[in-house]
């Protein structure tokens, strides 16, 4: 069985959102219930034992959409795959769709019997900056002006938050459950975040990621900074972690 090693968040009112970042206006708090995050990203090595159980053919693992976009897309594995600089064992796996992760969660959780699930964009904040509202430490962030011009493997953890999470900044962004709006132009839903039908997972609304990237400048690694992206999209630069409520 496919291991992920957690950290837990224990149930607490935690420090959401930044007055200093437009998009993420205004600072607030949540109340949340413990749940547990992946201690890393998703690696190579992990998402291969869903390719290999035939994730990619099983369609009671997609949503509607996701079905739907797999089918015009007719692949079988996420970008990058065979791309050297991106399929090293122990890195992130990038290249991943939002449908794409949703599946694998959904895949773990029926494997494993336990709930595993992609983090509400808040869980994930929570998860990075800890009551206090403050950075992970040290602020060795893999962004651009690394220039290392990859993700580094998740062993490595430049960056560690409160709860023992690794790399939380920097180096992909992170798919969160959560809906930004119809497209990514259109900001649907705003902070303070509220139970208004944005964790809703069958349509077909852009995502939110967090946490920035290798390929991003460091202002984009702020962990109160709110990403976005269409949920057929890809990119080098984009995987995901898993939560699961305890």
């Amino acid at each position: 069985m496919l291991e992920v090693t957690t950290c837990t968040v224990p149930t607490g009112i935690y420090v959401i959102g930044d007055n200093q970042v437009t998009i993420s206006r205004p600072a607030h708090t949540v109340d949340l219930k413990a749940f547990a995050i992946g201690q890393t990203t998703v690696t190579n090595l992990q998402f291969l034992a869903f390719v290999s159980a035939g994730g990619y053919g099983d369609e009671s693992l997609w949503t509607a959409m996701g079905w739907r976009w797999l089918a015009s897309k007719g692949d079988t594995h996420p970008s990058f795959w065979s791309d050297e600089r991106f399929n090293a064992p122990d890195q992130p796996v990038v290249g991943v769709s939002w449908y794409e992760a949703d599946a694998f969660a959904r895949w773990l959780a029926r494997e494993s019997g336990l709930p595993w699930r992609l983090p509400t964009e808040v869980e994930w904040e929570a998860a990075a900056r800890g009551p206090d509202g403050d950075a992970p430490s040290p602020r060795v962030y893999n962004t651009a002006e690394m220039r290392v011009g990859s993700p580094w493997a998740v062993t490595r953890m430049g960056n560690v938050s409160w709860c023992g999470a690794g790399d939380m900044c920097g180096n992909v962004w992170e798919w969160c459950s959560t809906r930004w709006g119809r497209n990514w132009q259109t900001h649907e839903f705003r902070y303070p975040y509220h139970d208004d039908g944005r964790e809703n997972l069958t349509v077909s609304d852009a995502r939110i990621m967090r946490g920035g990237s290798w390929f991003d400048p460091r202002t984009e690694a702020n962990p109160a900074n709110r990403g976005r992206y269409l949920p057929g999209s890809r990119g080098s630069n984009i995987g995901f972690r898993l939560a699961r409520s305890t």
